[in-house]
């Protein structure tokens, strides 16, 4: 019978559960802090990385590969917020396990084993989530969004290749060149930004004043810092959230809510609220829903199958758990 008592022989009070919450609060909000610290020193090259895959997107499609800041603080404040949101993440196992330490005074000894497995699986969905969202997820999101936007056009005549008509001529060149002299102009190719070079406050070295080219489309494509890494982030942090589905369902299986075979059964509802659920999530475009309700069904799928591959018996380690 020690499998079916409580971890604790003595019960708690009111005033002993409210003491122990605000303990676990307090836990769950220290890591945090100094992660947030560490990550504001390295929020530069965390900005950078969050901005390789824009990068990419436009420089495929010939469009400026910079964002805009457009107000002083600006990039401070999206420095702080990228520092806050990599802590939450990063400290998600920690603060589990504190939640964990709440409840765990209230469960049976044999409960205790469930959070040993459902802590590791909700990490590796969480991160498996996020890795999903940068390689694959966002890039494709961005392209969309990107050549959404380009197909405005506007009517732009046709000149036919004659003799020039201007002493002045702007050479194009795939890459910047090593040297030039100060009022050098060329046009960058193909993101089609014109570049001029004037000489450095010091007189020592040139650098170069640029201008994107207005090819033709209604839209001039240029984002603003802030508002790329707010969407960047939220997108992370529902993803992550949504990739929980299978322990979720995992979770009612072992309550006795819901059965492999109703699930089963209810598929299609179940996509229909996958899909309303990925509406929510992404942009609301229809490629965008589509890159996330694949994987949410599938991990729907993956929920089924660890009902039946793991159900409460094999994880208290009690055959006869059921029957008790």
């Amino acid at each position: 019978m020690a499998n079916v008592q409580k971890s604790s022989d003595t019960a708690m009070s009111i005033g002993d559960h409210i003491e122990e919450l605000r303990i676990r609060i307090i836990w769950s909000i220290i890591p945090p802090l100094p992660l947030a610290i560490l990550f504001f020193f390295l929020a530069d090259t965390i900005v950078r990385w969050f901005l390789i895959p824009l990068h990419i997107v436009l420089e495929d499609h010939g469009l400026p590969t910079h964002v805009q800041v457009l107000s002083p603080p600006e990039f401070l404040l999206a420095e702080m917020k990228i520092a806050l949101g990599a802590a939450i993440l990063t400290a998600g196992p920690w603060i589990l396990i504190q939640l964990w330490k709440f409840v765990s005074p209230g469960l049976h000894i044999h409960e205790r084993r469930f959070v040993y497995f459902l802590i590791p699986l909700s990490t590796l969905l969480g991160a498996g989530g996020l890795l999903l969202m940068y390689f694959f997820m966002l890039p494709v999101i961005l392209d969309f969004m990107v050549s959404l936007a380009g197909h405005v056009e506007v009517a732009v005549q046709t000149i036919t290749i004659g003799e020039s008509i201007s002493s002045v001529s702007y050479p194009f060149l795939e890459a910047q060149p090593t040297f030039a002299a100060a009022g050098d102009a060329w046009v960058k190719m193909p993101e089609g930004v014109l570049h001029i070079a004037i000489p450095t406050t010091d007189g020592t070295s040139l650098t170069t004043l640029t201008a994107p080219l207005n090819n033709g489309s209604l839209i001039s494509q240029q984002f603003q810092l802030s508002t790329y890494l707010g969407f960047v982030i939220m997108l992370m942090f529902s993803i992550a959230i949504a990739f929980q589905l299978p322990v979720v369902m995992l979770l009612l299986g072992w309550l006795g809510v819901a059965r492999a075979d109703w699930l089963r059964k209810n598929r299609r509802y179940a996509v229909l609220i996958l899909a309303v659920i990925s509406a929510f999530i992404t942009p609301q475009d229809v490629i965008s829903m589509l890159m996330m309700l694949i994987p949410l069904y599938l991990l729907y799928e993956l929920g089924i199958q660890l009902i039946v591959w793991v159900p409460t018996s094999k994880v208290a380690g009690d055959k006869n758990h059921d029957d008790a």
